[in-house]
């Protein structure tokens, strides 16, 4: 577990650096394909081991892994778009203030995103046993929901930080900004998030649907990058 542990956080410092060395391009479409390749382990594990518990991630019941393969599908023509994009001048702004705000506003509001909606997805234990699947299942999606929304505006929010550099480094903010989100594993939520609700431990109820839109919030983040990467302040950037 520790060395798990270990490893997590050195890939995400490796990212961190990447970013902040100007490789934005091809980090970007490191972190996209690490979304592609969860889609379809997903997707082969709805296939092969439906009511089994020969794997370490026992699926239960009988459920399609046609969304996976579709969000798969997207991730896959989203990274041929961002390595096929040619670069486009962006608007330079001065640093100020202001973009800090913005960054500080959309960390918060990602954090928000992801916790706030917990309370949805994990009830207690008085509660499983009092409610009804349909409706529990109706609990989880509007947690979902709730977890895209806010992290789409939190993005959004990060994007405007990007736009800050000085003169002497025109982009300053637009690699901080990623390699800080490396760096707190947010280009890994999704996928936590739809381990989680695809398979629980505590009880036999599974929402691999609800979980496969969960896995695209990998949609608005890959645009976020996509944008960051095909945008320059200067000729030396990446």
């Amino acid at each position: 577990m520790i060395i798990r542990v270990l490893l997590a956080a050195f890939s995400s410092l490796v990212g961190g650096f990447c970013y902040l060395a100007g490789l934005t391009r091809l980090m970007s479409g490191l972190l996209i394909g690490f979304g592609l390749l969860t889609s379809l382990f997903f997707a082969v594990l709805l296939i092969v081991t439906p009511n089994s518990d020969a794997s370490g991630f026992p699926v239960y019941g009988s459920n399609s892994p046609l969304p996976f393969f579709l969000l798969a599908l997207v991730l896959l023509l989203m990274i041929i778009w961002l390595f096929l994009a040619r670069p486009k001048p962006a608007k330079q702004e001065a640093l100020s203030s202001v973009h800090f705000k913005y960054l500080a506003a959309g960390l918060l509001a990602y954090l928000s995103a992801l916790f706030l909606p917990a309370f949805l997805w994990f009830p207690s234990a008085e509660k499983l046993l009092s409610i009804q699947t349909i409706q529990l299942e109706r609990e989880v999606l509007a947690g979902v929901c709730l977890y895209l929304a806010g992290s789409s505006g939190a993005l959004f929010l990060l994007f405007l930080s990007t736009k800050g550099g000085t003169p002497y480094n025109p982009d300053l903010m637009r690699r901080l900004v990623p390699a800080l989100m490396a760096l707190l594993h947010f280009d890994k939520m999704p996928a936590l998030l739809a381990y989680l609700l695809i398979y629980s431990p505590e009880t036999p109820v599974v929402f691999p649907r609800i979980a496969a839109l969960a896995l695209a919030g990998y949609i608005p983040f890959t645009l976020f990058l996509v944008k960051i990467s095909v945008s320059f302040r200067n000729q030396q950037s990446s």
